[in-house]
Order: structure tokens, then sequence, then C-alpha cells
């Protein structure tokens, strides 16, 4: 499987009626704003602007969904927990995020979580972690923006994660300096290929 061999399929909005599910396995992406997402799919697909990067935090309003090799989803599903947004805009993305899982459980082979290595996990980062494991999907945790801070930090980062997230698959990620991105490229690929 090659993740370069992929294309944009479709978005999925708010006023949306139904998820689009034709029983292909997924892999989905769960975020609060600002941790370095596009930079992230973009290096696992090897393209430089496939995932658009948003011209401010809170801005992606959309779960859109990326075909591989035609067989698989990445969906990039919209970040969570941006205060800025306004209560009402956050519920319904809080609730397009909730429902789209939900309806899709039966396919997702698993989420992958990001979380800036500088600030740790966050309550709304925990919050969502736990709503993920009471759906019963499986979870790998990425740590982003490694390169932004020292080795020092980024075990200290890694260490605390471990901790909070405890026997769950942890990846630093550098997008920029491609640390961790064939780890977590393998991650996905054994996910979607496991029967």
């Amino acid at each position: 499987m090659k993740l370069s061999q992929v294309k944009f399929h479709k978005s999925v909005g708010l006023w949306s009626k139904e998820v689009q599910i034709d029983e292909k396995w997924e892999v989905i992406f769960v975020w609060r704003s600002n941790v370095g997402k596009s930079s992230i799919m973009n290096a696992l697909f090897e393209k430089k602007d496939l995932v658009k990067t948003s011209s401010r935090p809170g801005k992606t309003l959309l779960a859109n969904m990326f075909l591989v090799e035609n067989k698989y989803y990445l969906t990039d599903l919209p970040g969570y927990g941006f205060a800025k947004l306004g209560k009402n805009l956050k519920d319904k993305l809080d609730w397009l995020i909730s429902w789209y899982m939900e309806e899709k459980a039966e396919y997702i082979k698993k989420v992958v979580i990001l979380i800036d290595t500088k600030l740790w996990a966050q309550e709304v980062d925990i919050e969502m972690y736990k709503y993920i494991l009471d759906l019963g999907l499986p979870v790998t945790i990425v740590l982003s923006k490694t390169d932004k801070i020292s080795k020092s930090e980024v075990w200290k980062s890694l260490a605390h994660a471990k901790n909070q997230f405890f026997g769950q698959e942890i990846i630093p990620v550098s997008s920029s300096k491609k640390v961790g991105i064939r780890e977590l490229e393998k991650s996905i690929k054994a996910a979607l290929l496991e029967k």
C-alpha cells in the first residue's frame, strides 16, 4: 500500500444528511486547533498541499475524506475545543465529530489523536481520548511539532504522554524534519491491512 496514491474524495459538513458508508476501512485524524495536522497529513501523502493548511486556527469546518488506492479512507475531522469559534459553532463541530465517528465506527480501524508536544495534552484532548475509548476504537497518539522544542523537552513530553495514555501507541513527529512520519505511516498501514 502506498499512501502517496491518494486523492481528495469528498467533504462532509454540518449540512450533510448522512455519512457515506461504503464499507471501506478508514483511519481518522482528530486534533485540537493549530497542532500541525495538515503538514503531517501532507508528509504522509508525500504531497505539498493536498490537505489545505488553514489561514487561521479553527477554520476547518468539514470532515475531509481522502481516498487511498481506491480502497481506504484517511479522514481529516474538524478541530475540537476551539473556544474562539463561539459556543454555537463549537457545539455543532463537536456534534459533527461525534456523529461521524459513531456512524462509521464499524469501519474505523484507527483514530489518530494529534497533540502539540510543547503544550502537552489539554483537558479537551483527554475528554476526546476517553470518548474514543468509549466507542471501542483503537487509538494512536501523535506528538506533533517535536522540532519546536529541545530533545530533552520532547522526552519529558513523551514520558508525560505515556503516563496519560498508558498502553497506547505514541509517536513523536516533526513533519518539517520528517521525524516519525514513516513510523506513523507503518502504524496506519498495519491498521488498514489488519483482518
